[in-house]
């Protein structure tokens, strides 16, 4: 029989079962779902690359304006017949669209239009899409609130009339306003995949489908990098709608949240969904009962709750330090200008063919990242991600200040761009998505993942916009050298803050950071006192309340 017990100041009411209760008692036959393999995970693995169609699409947002600048900003003139391009054309030299047919970079494109920017332009061009993101995240917290995968389907209407838009452009109006409305999708998607995610796949695996956000973008900046060789910025608009249609007919055959289901009180939907999920032959009530067990025990989160309540404040510092770092270490900058940049630092070299490389490593890396993140861990990964990227943008500060353009220093700064990029798409750019999906409480998740997409794209705007100033002002050594001591910073900062969360339950990470004078078994272990209680009380247990003082 229950008893209930008077509650001081101090203390804090806790369920605690009066034996242990194990699993095969519960559920006979069942057990819980350990093993990595891909064949065990392939719904989750489903479901996680539809949402990696979404970022694919934002990829091809972020490098759209490396290929297309280039043209963008060619000069008036224009030779006299299209056989005077060659393989190393570069921005200050003139391109020529004609109607029906022209050259660029050794290659035929099929632009009609005659639009030519400003370097002023180019760089409201570049930085809109990040200022829109601003503006998407800031909605995307009510968004999601309404379902993840809702708000990835919401995000497809803004995104395809912005590509209609700028496929459509006639001057730089019509292109600014495209932007900025695929820049409003582009932040829905950044607040609602990674916590999609997050929150349908399997602990043993959440770290490497989380990677598939940054994955997705990598593979759409390279895919459009590619096709940019071949085609115009109209073509590549065109694309890019393309990719629009594709992720949402997609949407529609994947499942719901069963984390944003049970906060809906759907508990018997949430089952079938973490049965489909899962497969019958394993334990889903477990994982069902970890989710009401969080759902119970937490509080209600209100913008001013989240500022305030350690449970969300201390894991928003966290999240928003690796942010800072991300985003301040120049990574928009130089994706978002890849040919040109790759130009102003290696004029020896075909712009366009490095991007390429550059942006094809980017897949590669991020595919590493995949397999890493889960045996390697968070924290590493940061760490020496961090660490490399420093010394690529150190050693492009170093060829640009004591060469000339020569040959050789030049394949050596293209060689650190290529290092620096690796580094980024391997490390920090998934892991700070794998953290926003995973580091805060299941109440506050929506709107502190909005918090966290609203500084990184605040900080991404500033950066891509500033870019062309800063890179006027100090040169590409100056600009790198700055990159670069954000680098060194971040490292220490990410050393001392930052915890590992490899291995742990969202459950025990949200324990983690509420008793964080613990240890992670000490967080693990009252979590599980609460979970185990309600599968006894769900069984028919008796007194399964009592209390403890809080110390």
């Amino acid at each position: 029989m229950m008893t209930q017990e008077p509650v001081d100041d101090g203390e804090v009411v806790v369920v605690v079962p009066r034996r242990t209760v194990h699993m095969d008692e519960l559920f006979p036959g069942a057990k819980p779902l350990t093993d990595s393999s891909p064949s065990l995970h392939k719904r989750e693995i489903l479901a996680a690359c539809v949402m990696g169609l979404s970022t694919f699409s934002g990829g091809t947002l972020e490098g759209f304006t490396s290929p297309a600048l280039p043209t963008l900003l060619q000069k008036t003139s224009c030779p006299q017949n299209a056989s005077d391009f060659d393989l190393n054309s570069t921005v200050e030299e003139p391109y020529c669209d004609s109607i029906g047919s022209g050259a660029v970079n050794g290659s035929i494109t099929s632009d009609v239009g005659n639009l030519h920017l400003t370097e002023e332009e180019a760089s409201w061009l570049g930085s809109l899409l990040l200022l829109g993101a601003c503006l998407g995240a800031t909605v995307s917290s009510w968004v999601i609130s309404l379902g993840r995968r809702r708000g990835v389907l919401a995000s497809a209407l803004p995104r395809l009339v912005g590509w209609i838009m700028m496929a459509a452009a006639s001057d730089v109006y019509m292109m600014y306003g495209g932007r900025f409305m695929t820049g409003v999708s582009v932040g829905i998607v950044t607040s609602a995949a990674p916590v999609y995610i997050s929150e349908v796949a399997h602990s043993s695996i959440r770290g490497a489908l989380s990677c598939v956000v940054q994955l997705g973008v990598n593979l759409g900046i390279f895919t459009v990098a590619l096709l940019g060789t071949f085609v115009g910025w109209q073509g590549l608009a065109a694309f890019g709608a393309l990719t629009v249609v594709v992720y949402f007919l997609a949407t529609l055959f994947i499942p719901n949240s069963p984390v944003w289901l049970v906060s809906m009180e759907r508990q018997d939907a949430a089952r079938d969904v973490l049965t489909y999920l899962r497969g019958p032959q394993y334990c889903v009530e477990y994982d069902l009962q970890q989710m009401i067990s969080t759902k119970v025990n937490q509080q209600t989160y209100s913008w001013k709750d989240i500022l305030k309540q350690r449970s969300c404040l201390l894991p928003l510092g966290v999240v928003g330090l690796v942010t800072v770092v991300n985003r301040c270490s120049g990574y928009n900058a130089i994706i978002t200008y890849c040919a040109t940049f790759l130009h102003q630092a290696v004029p020896a070299v075909s712009e366009y063919w490095a991007a390429n490389g550059v942006t094809l490593m980017q897949v590669f890396t991020s595919s590493g990242a995949v397999f890493s993140v889960d045996h390697l861990g968070r924290r590493k990964l940061l760490m020496a991600s961090i660490s490399v990227m420093g010394l690529g943008l150190a050693t492009i500060a170093v060829c640009e200040g004591v060469t000339q353009g020569g040959a050789k220093g030049s394949w050596i700064a293209v060689l650190a761009a290529v290092v620096y990029v690796s580094a980024y798409s391997i490390g920090i750019g998934p892991v700070t998505w794998v953290l926003v999906g995973e580091m805060f409480p299941q109440a506050a998740r929506d709107k502190a993942s909005a918090i966290i997409s609203v500084l990184n794209w605040f900080l991404a705007f500033i950066i891509t916009k500033t870019y062309f100033n800063l890179e006027s002002v100090t040169g590409i050594a100056g600009t790198c050298s700055l990159y670069a001591s954000v680098c060194l910073v971040g490292l220490i900062l990410v050393y001392f803050v930052v915890p590992e969360t490899k291995g742990h339950s969202l459950g025990e990470i949200e324990a983690y950071f509420t008793y964080s004078r613990y240890s992670w078994g000490v967080a693990k272990n009252k979590h599980s006192v609460a979970l185990n209680s309600i599968l006894e009380c769900e069984t028919g247990g008796s007194d399964c309340y009592s209390t403890f003082q809080n110390e």
